[in-house]
């Protein structure tokens, strides 16, 4: 994918961390341009939303620092927190880019934040989330984004499903994927927790770009500024901006299946 800004000449840290379970030993550049791919979408939304500096930054979840160690480049002067259930992630990041850690939790509600940040980005999080977990966590981002703040998160979307429904191997193997796409196809979010017991409560999430507008509804204070598809490798991106009292509260549509997307899945 064509690059949205030249990076270049960022000199970014590239010490990897021993236990970073990211990097594929087959393709270790990969993990260096998915990160800079962040940074140029995080840029991107600064551009839409007026944003020329992002002082308070949540990095979430921050792993080992693929995307953070690029914020710490290109944003030298920022407060970054790192946060993660991963706490040797959280404590890498401190070390290694200056970053402020804090331990996550699974139930987010209980993170002791409050809206305090300037930038939040959020990269395959609530791809892994069932649906309470997915708004519950939506409810935090808002929360915790100042006035005129900004949200950058990534989604499992119509690619993703496209690529099931087509039979791809290599993709989440781990899944019930007849039961994915037939709830994906009657609703617009789907979700199935992994087969392995060590994962938890955490599975592959995948949301139409309908169902997320319609869930948007809910936030009368949060502008959505973009949508897009495939923007982070296979996963969508979405780019919201809080403004107080901006729209008034509309209540959710009901979902519009005929002659959709929902349709072709099916094979209608």
């Amino acid at each position: 994918m064509k690059p949205l800004y030249d990076f270049g000449s960022l000199t970014v840290d590239r010490t990897i961390a021993l236990r970073d379970g990211m990097v594929a030993a087959e393709n270790p550049e990969q993990y260096f341009d998915l990160g800079r791919r962040a940074l140029e979408l995080i840029h991107f939304s600064s551009v839409l939303c007026d944003k020329p500096h992002y002082p308070d930054i949540l990095d979430l979840p921050c792993g080992h620092g693929r995307v953070l160690r690029w914020l710490r480049a290109h944003y030298g002067y920022a407060k970054i927190t790192a946060c993660d259930l991963d706490r040797d992630g959280v404590d890498f990041c401190a070390k290694q880019f200056g970053a402020v850690p804090v331990y996550s939790v699974p139930d987010l509600p209980q993170l002791p934040f409050t809206a305090q940040f300037d930038l939040i980005w959020v990269g395959s999080l609530v791809t892994h989330l069932s649906r309470d977990r997915w708004l519950a966590t939506l409810d935090c981002l808002v929360r915790w984004t100042r006035e005129c703040g900004v949200i950058v998160f990534t989604t499992q979307g119509r690619g993703v499903a496209s690529l099931l429904a087509r039979g791809h191997k290599q993709i989440a193997e781990n899944i019930d994927k007849p039961a994915l796409l037939a709830d994906f196809a009657r609703t617009g979010f789907a979700y199935q927790k992994y087969f392995e017991p060590e994962h938890g409560d955490y599975g592959l999430a995948v949301t139409s770009p309908e169902w997320l507008m319609r869930t948007l509804q809910r936030y009368p204070d949060i502008i959505l500024r973009a949508y897009l598809e495939e923007a982070w490798g296979m996963q969508d991106v979405v780019i919201l901006y809080k403004k107080a009292g901006w729209f008034e509260p509309v209540p959710p549509a009901a979902p519009a299946t005929k002659y959709g997307f929902t349709d072709w899945l099916l094979g209608r």
